[in-house]
């Protein structure tokens, strides 16, 4: 009963979506902003705009003058028939209102105008841009004092206030060399802004604003660019898969503070910065190989004791209770714990495919019982990447695949004589990606479906892991062309089915405006559904939200 309940819930939401699309599109049909656009040479700028009343203008356009009417002595301009506009909720509560305030904030962007181009003009090869995000996220299920299996204590609203800001320069020192600075500043309000029993911060930096300097300078390097031969030196993000759920994207730590919250679009934001080497040369004109240094490990994070994101089936530590202790390789200190990679890519006709080598340490902790503290172990790790684009009934098809195998991962164990408390599986995991669109142009609906399977070899259940996790991703986006493309409407969901021993799925329903090429905001219903044992989305069924994200970028 509660999976169809989940169901038709879902149903509703998406069938909200799709009316929007086709309201839209009536709307442009029915607007008469495109009839005045014809009848006026304001036409581009009416088309843009449905508040014009256009129908009485068009209709004063048809009637002919004084003149004219001496030739049509039959006339009657009372046999014209008027057009009246049918009622659009839509167009009222949504549209007008829009547009409106697009109208209103015309071609905002003041860094941009009155800091960024003065800059750049005052500094030869200077390049300044950057962005400030808001994301304010309100919980919807209220407050639970006993919420999951750790019986947390969730009695607050606000689940994220976060005020990021991305400052970045590149200066062109010559033709082929290039210098990077890329800065970032994050603000979370959800800990100042309200009163809560269940919130704490327990001491793990960043937790709250970032006050870390590998945090704040996220990267800064150089780069040139010799003909066949480039690299890039210093502190660097480098992006080695494309897909959801970081299958091949292992280079850089990344801060999962968000967890179920914690997806492709905001992989870029939440990566760290290592100071890194990256060489990349040519040896013929198709093939690519990079050659990367890497003596700054930097971990993956998850959510800190107390954030509102902290794991609902674990119970929260007490405040201030001291952090366990964790051992991290540095290559800076040690150069036998530097990590390097290679990457070879090639293409062929419309086939690209990369292979991929790292030897380097496991970015997730593991816990050894004989010291008491957290470790990252070395492991190896062999990878292959590859895309496929060609079109099918007239439509574009995208073909996706990642697959990582991890040799000597380190897993806890049950196991009394296991040594450390500790047990090493290799773990394979891939990824199948298809991308392609339906409908027309004017009315395109973007789709992605993307499964995802895990699995580990020599599969043993004292470890506390899956023998296998199938993970699937389903993505539908559309563009409103109607609006002139500045209404985005889109739906993503994970499902854990088949073979996985998760369970629960999350849904993601967006819809966005665009107000110039500067300015955007995005309405998302974020939905957990499952119950307390369904890990990791069902877990979360307490942690349903509305999020509202405002981005300028200059």
């Amino acid at each position: 009963m509660v999976m169809r309940r989940n169901v038709k819930i879902s149903v509703v939401l998406l069938a909200l979506l799709l009316s929007a699309a086709g309201a839209a599109s009536a709307w442009a049909d029915e607007s008469p902003a495109s009839l005045q656009a014809a009848a006026s040479p304001g036409g581009e700028e009416a088309l843009l705009s449905p508040t014009g009343t256009g129908l009485e203008q068009t209709a004063a356009a048809v009637e002919p003058s004084d003149a004219a009417a001496e030739g049509f002595e039959s006339y009657d301009s009372s046999e014209i028939e008027t057009v009246k506009p049918s009622y659009n909720p839509f167009d009222w509560l949504v549209y007008k209102p829009l547009w409106a305030l697009t109208g209103w904030i015309g071609d905002f962007n003041p860094i941009g105008k009155h800091v960024a181009d003065p800059l750049e003009q005052a500094v030869p090869g200077l390049r300044f841009k950057g962005f400030i995000n808001s994301i304010t996220q309100i919980n919807l299920t209220g407050t639970d004092h006993y919420a999951g299996l750790g019986g947390r204590n969730k009695d607050w609203r606000l689940q994220k206030q976060e005020i990021r800001t991305q400052l970045e320069f590149k200066y062109q020192i010559t033709d082929q060399l290039e210098a990077v600075s890329v800065n970032n500043f994050l603000w979370d309000g959800a800990y100042a802004l309200q009163s809560s029993d269940g919130l704490y911060k327990d001491g793990s930096i960043n937790q709250e604003y970032y006050q870390e300097g590998r945090r704040i300078f996220r990267e800064a390097y150089v780069r040139g660019n010799y003909g066949k031969i480039n690299f890039t030196l210093g502190k660097q993000i480098v992006n080695w898969g494309k897909m959801d759920g970081k299958v091949i994207d292992i280079v850089n730590g990344s801060d999962g503070r968000d967890v179920v919250d914690f997806h492709i679009g905001d992989y870029e934001w939440r990566a760290i910065g290592q100071w890194m080497a990256l060489f990349s040369f040519r040896p013929v004109e198709n093939t690519t190989v990079s050659l990367l240094w890497n003596p700054d490990f930097q971990p993956n994070t998850g959510p800190a004791a107390g954030s509102p994101y902290w794991y609902p089936f674990s119970p929260s530590a007490p405040a201030g209770t001291p952090l366990t202790r964790e051992i991290k390789p540095s290559g800076f200190d040690h150069l036998a714990d530097s990590e390097a990679g290679i990457r070879v890519d090639t293409t062929i006709g419309g086939l690209s495919l990369s292979g991929i080598y790292y030897y380097g340490f496991d970015r997730d902790g593991v816990y050894y019982r004989s010291d008491n503290s957290i470790h990252h172990p070395r492991i190896d790790r062999f990878g292959y990447a590859l895309d496929y684009g060609t079109s099918i009934f007239g439509q574009r098809l995208i073909i996706r695949s990642e697959g990582l195998y991890t040799s000597g991962k380190s897993f806890n164990t049950s196991d009394p004589f296991a040594i450390g408390g500790i047990v090493k599986k290799d773990v394979l995991k891939l990824a199948l990606a298809f991308e392609t669109s339906v409908g027309s142009a004017e009315n395109k609906v973007d789709i992605l479906y993307q499964p995802q399977w895990t699995h580990q070899l020599g599969y043993d259940a004292r470890t506390g892991a899956v023998r296998n996790d199938l993970l699937h991703v389903i993505s539908l986006s559309h563009s409103v062309r109607a609006t002139s493309d500045k209404l985005s409407l889109g739906a993503t969901f994970y499902v854990n089915a088949g073979g996985s021993s998760f369970g629960g799925w999350a849904g993601t329903y967006t819809a966005g405006w665009k107000f110039n090429d500067y300015l955007k905001a995005t309405l998302a219903y974020n939905d957990y559904q499952g119950d307390n044992y369904d890990i990791p989305w069902g877990a979360y069924h307490k942690w349903r939200n509305l999020t509202l994200d405002v981005k300028y970028e200059w």
